[in-house]
């Protein structure tokens, strides 16, 4: 597999079984129990209709290789739409093939063409190979005025919405 054999595309609601067989993979992988299989396939679909999201799937041929899914924002410490990378996730038996990188630098050309103005992330430090892609990219977790990185932190709320089902 070559770089120049990669071909991304935008996802579209016809492609929410791969997008769900992705994001399976992806959980697993990542050794967690939740969301559950309905509960990822009962928000892709609102994801993919979303004006706030896209996802973008890796291909060579007819495989898919991974996915990245992008959700916009306005913020107003960057003055204008934000894109956030909200998932990267490249299936581990094709890594190492450039796929990762080809899936943030499309995402990131959509972006810029969308109108956003900044792309911010998160991924754990011991995550090298993203880290290393990130960096290569441009990203920085360094803040100046506190001569530190940054650190993004994430709690569960009890919420009393309710959840969204598989019809």
């Amino acid at each position: 597999m070559q770089d120049t054999d990669i071909r991304i595309q935008t996802a579209t609601s016809a492609d929410a079984a791969t997008i769900l067989a992705m994001t399976i993979l992806f959980r697993n992988h990542l050794e967690r129990m939740q969301p559950g299989d309905q509960q990822f396939a009962a928000f892709i679909p609102r994801l993919l209709a979303s004006q706030d999201a896209s996802f973008f799937l890796a291909y060579i041929a007819d495989e898919a290789l991974g996915y990245i899914l992008l959700r916009y924002r306005d913020s107003m410490w960057v003055n204008g739409k934000e894109a956030t990378v909200e998932d990267l996730f490249v299936d581990p038996a094709k890594r190492k093939n450039g796929v990762g990188r080809a899936l943030v630098t499309h995402a990131l050309a959509h972006a810029a063409a969308s109108g956003c103005v900044a792309a911010c992330l998160d991924t754990n430090e011991f995550n090298l190979a993203s880290t290393r892609i990130y960096r290569d990219l441009g990203f920085n977790d360094h803040s100046q005025r506190w001569n530190g990185r940054q650190v993004f932190f994430r709690k569960a709320l009890a919420s009393t919405a309710t959840p969204v089902t598989a019809s």
